[in-house]
């Protein structure tokens, strides 16, 4: 799973020729930028493996983009921000924190019906991924 992805099906583009930020701890240690991202990244997770459910598209473009907004407020700049969120480093931190979650929560790798269960779990809870997906 991809946290560019998941900016991407929202309809973000990347830009083109950004400059790495060094330092994207201040990122990475922000609360409200984890949970975001963390909860997006299962959403993505779920959309991908249960053909029953799928993302809310709008919903996420808007999170992305006050999300965006948050962490340029931490003094990012844009191109930094699509940087983090395109960084190999980060989408493989958010899937090795996204995939024992759903794990935990009873998702079976390779069996739709168990993401699907718990996408609709977390639906019915209001979480911020379940949010960001609908019923088919």
């Amino acid at each position: 799973m991809s946290i560019r992805t998941v900016f991407l099906a929202a309809g973000l583009s990347l830009a083109a020729g950004v400059a790495q930020a060094t330092d994207y701890d201040p990122l990475r240690k922000d609360a409200r930028m984890h949970s975001e991202l963390l909860g997006a990244s299962v959403a993505y997770l779920i959309d991908e493996n249960c053909d029953a459910l799928k993302l809310r598209k709008l919903r996420l473009l808007n999170k992305a983009f006050s999300l965006r907004k948050h962490a340029m407020s931490l003094g990012f700049s844009h191109g930094e921000v699509m940087a983090y969120v395109d960084s190999e480093t980060e989408q493989d931190r958010f899937r090795a924190i996204a995939e024992p979650l759903l794990a935990s929560k009873g998702v079976v790798a390779g069996q739709e019906e168990t993401y699907c269960t718990v996408g609709r779990a977390e639906m019915e809870k209001g979480t911020f991924a379940g949010s960001l997906l609908y019923e088919r």
